[in-house]
C-alpha cells in the first residue's frame, strides 16, 4: 500500500493530535512520533521534538529499529532498556548517544495491514509500565481508525471525539484504580493489575471492567 489517504494533509493533522496527546498521556514518554509508510518507504509524519525525529531516521537509514520491525510486521516491540538490547546492533548505539534508553512501538494498520507505527522514546531504563503499554495501545488503535477510514472523509473533529472518548475511558480505569487502592491498601500499579487480571477473567473489556467496579463500589456507599 503506497498511499492511505487522498487528503495526507488531514491525517497528518490527525496524527500530530496523537502525537501531541499520547505525550500528555503516557507517564513514561519523553517523545512521540508516527512513522507511516508513503510512496513505498517510511517517513515521519508527526514528532514531539527534533530528537525524536532523528531517532526514527536513524532506523530509516539503518533499516532496523522498533519502528521499522513494528511497521513492517504488524506487532508491537518493547525494548525496556537498549543496554540488553541485541535486535539492532546499527541503530541501539546511536540511539544511546543521544539518551534513549526505552522504546515502545504499537503498529498502525489500515484495512488490517501494517501501515506505519506509534512511537514512544524514553531516556530512563524500563520507563513503560502496563498502564502505559495499555494506552499507547489505544492511542495506535484509534489511530488506525483514521487510517482505515481516511478515504471516507473522516475530519479532524471526529478524529478528537474519538480520542476524548479513549481519554475518558482513562479517566473511569483511574477511578477503579483508585478505589482498589482504598479498598485493599495496596499500591498503583497492584491496583492496576488487579483491574486488568478482573478484566481478563470475564472477558470485559478493561473500560467497562472499571466502570462495573465503580457502580458497584457507589451502591455500597451510596
Amino acid at each position: 500500500m503506497t498511499a492511505i489517504a487522498s487528503d495526507n494533509d488531514a491525517v497528518d493533522s490527525a496524527l500530530r493530535l496523537v502525537v501531541a496527546l499520547t505525550l500528555a498521556a503516557v507517564d513514561g514518554a519523553d517523545g512521540v512520533s508516527v512513522s507511516l509508510q508513503r510512496h513505498g518507504r517510511l517517513t515521519t509524519v508527526a514528532a514531539s521534538d527534533r530528537t525524536i525525529s532523528s531517532m526514527d531516521a536513524e532506523q530509516y537509514a539503518a533499516g532496523e529499529g522498533p519502528c521499522v520491525d513494528a511497521s513492517v510486521n504488524g506487532r508491537w516491540f518493547h525494548v525496556e532498556s537498549l543496554e540488553d538490547e541485541t535486535r539492532w546492533p546499527t541503530f541501539t548505539p546511536r540511539a544511546q548517544q543521544l539518551g534513549i534508553n526505552a522504546i515502545l512501538s504499537n503498529p498502525l494498520l489500515a484495512r488490517d495491514r501494517p501501515v506505519g507505527a506509534l512511537n514512544m522514546y524514553a531516556r530512563t531504563i524500563d520507563a513503560f509500565a502496563v498502564k502505559d503499554r495499555d494506552l499507547a495501545s489505544v492511542f495506535a488503535s484509534e489511530a488506525s481508525v483514521i487510517l482505515t477510514d481516511a478515504g471516507m472523509a473522516v475530519s479532524e473533529d471526529q478524529f478528537a471525539r474519538r480520542i476524548h472518548e479513549a481519554l475518558r475511558g482513562r479517566e473511569v480505569i483511574a477511578q477503579a484504580q483508585g478505589a482498589i487502592m482504598a479498598r485493599d491498601g495496596v499500591g498503583e500499579d497492584n491496583a492496576y493489575t488487579t483491574l486488568r487480571r478482573s478484566s481478563q477473567a470475564t472477558g470485559t473489556p478493561l473500560r467497562q471492567c472499571a466502570q462495573r467496579m465503580l457502580d458497584s463500589t457507589r451502591r455500597l456507599h451510596g
